[in-house]
């Protein structure tokens, strides 16, 4: 990483509002520009990260500069679903919200905090792992296996 010591660490609810902001990159980056919307976003997910955080639902990781700023995210949701022949447990690993922040990019943090997800994963012994990328995300995503699949989705 340039030299430049960065420090992938496990978060906590300490860390909800950097966990919230750089969520908020996340879908500036996406195109979402509508700053009302974004807010109550924020606002709905501190509520979700301070109850899922807590109750171990929601595993989360940042990467901080020697100087302790927060400057890439990622986490993980496991979900459950009855099993199937491609997954016996049920079990399904959900990548979320893996962000670097801009000028921080291309050294290889995002791989790092992504590889810690997936150390998470497997150690849980959870076979199917999934997660949305974007057009940017993509080719990481397929350095560690993820293909594309046949989901659909419907708003309603």
């Amino acid at each position: 990483m340039n030299g430049e010591r960065i420090l992938i660490r496990p978060a906590t609810v300490h860390d909800i509002p950097d966990i919230v902001r750089l969520r908020r990159g996340m879908f500036e980056a996406m195109g979402y520009g509508d700053g009302g919307q974004l807010d109550g976003v924020d606002a709905a997910c501190e509520a979700y990260f301070a109850r899922a955080i807590q109750a171990g639902r929601y595993q989360g990781w940042l990467a901080l500069t020697p100087e302790g700023k927060a400057i890439a995210s990622g986490g993980l949701v496991v979900d459950e679903h009855p099993p199937g022949p491609g997954n016996r447990s049920g079990r399904i690993g959900y990548v979320m919200s893996l962000y670097t922040d801009p000028s921080y990019r291309r050294r290889g943090i995002a791989r790092n905090v992504m590889g810690r997800i997936m150390e998470r994963i497997r150690s849980a012994g959870i076979t199917v792992a999934a997660l949305h990328a974007t057009d940017v995300g993509q080719p990481l995503y397929d350095q560690f296996g993820f293909a594309e699949s046949n989901e659909m989705r419907a708003t309603v």
